[in-house]
């Protein structure tokens, strides 16, 4: 109803009653079906190939013919022609009507997300946001790729990858061409073996561990959080010992536990598994957990990182 207390009337009734006004825009499924028709020259093969009935594309023709104030078509029952009207107008809005109704019919076809990230947020964050996205009705495919923050920055770049989950100290700066997203704060915490002297502590400062090893990636797949990290490290008034022996937090948790060195990690590394380690925070540090993207996301993935952002 509106304000006056006048009923709307329907556009499909309008439609369908044949109460067009001559000054009224014609509407794409009008000129789909007038489009079919110029190609087919046949009501029923057009009507087959829009996968509509013959009277619905006859009343769509019609309604375009008193939209127009002309008729398109001479029709007999043996057959259908242009008028000269038609041919005109089917020249000039064939291509232009068929670009526009692809880009509706199918605004993502083949279209997939795909989601590099890091190892210690896939053990949980990853696979319920995972399973939110797959969820939404209008969501396409997800492709989910461990991998290291320097291996998503390249796939980022090249067009492998639409959003990489990665650490990064408080404050570093984004990538060239890249956009950072915070997700979640954690706690920086030290992973020590089990009989470490300070493993049943519940905080330490890092000039603490300035005589230790540290274990770190074996190649430089993580090198803006090792920066990070020594820079950190050199406040505290010592450069850290690395002995880089491990790849990902679960090969440097399981060195851990052998008592080859210590490690640090994000809170949430502490769910990675069941290893014979002590998790004790680091006073005053933390690592944020974001979304690396390209400019301007689109709508799937700024959607998944909101999803991230909500994962528990």
């Amino acid at each position: 109803m509106s304000g006056s207390g006048s009923i709307v009337p329907d556009p499909l009734t309008v439609e369908r009653s044949g109460l067009v006004s001559p000054s009224m825009d014609p509407r794409l499924s009008w000129l789909r079906s007038f489009v079919a028709v110029a190609e087919e020259l046949h009501f029923g093969r057009a009507a087959d190939r829009l996968h509509l009935s013959t009277s619905a594309v006859s009343r769509h023709v019609r309604l375009l013919e008193e939209a127009f104030g002309a008729p398109l078509f001479e029709r007999t029952s043996r057959s259908v022609l242009f008028t000269t009207q038609g041919r005109r107008i089917h020249g000039e809005i064939a291509v232009p009507v068929a670009t526009i109704a692809g880009a509706f019919s199918h605004p993502d076809a083949g279209r997939t997300l795909s989601v590099a990230y890091v190892s210690a947020p896939g053990e949980r964050m990853i696979p319920e946001a995972a399973a939110r996205f797959g969820g939404d009705p209008l969501g396409v495919p997800l492709r989910l790729l461990p991998a290291s923050s320097t291996a998503q920055r390249t796939a980022l770049t090249d067009g492998r990858a639409d959003i990489g989950i990665q650490w990064t100290l408080p404050g570093a700066p984004a990538p060239p061409d890249l956009e950072m997203t915070p997700i979640r704060n954690e706690p920086l915490m030290v992973a020590l073996p089990a009989e470490h002297p300070y493993a049943s502590s519940t905080e330490l400062r890092l000039a603490d561990l300035a005589g230790e090893d540290w274990l770190m990636a074996v190649d430089s797949s993580d090198l803006a959080l090792r920066q990070g990290f020594v820079t950190a490290c050199q406040r505290a008034g010592f450069l850290p010992r690395i002995r880089s022996e491990a790849t990902g937090f679960k090969a440097q948790l399981s060195l851990v536990a052998a008592a080859r060195g210590i490690c640090f990690a994000p809170a949430v590394a502490r769910d990675s598994g069941s290893y014979p380690v002590a998790f004790v925070r680091v006073h005053e540090l933390s690592v944020t957990l974001v979304a690396v993207t390209r400019p301007a996301p689109d709508r799937h993935a700024r959607r998944f990182i909101e999803l991230l952002r909500a994962a528990h």
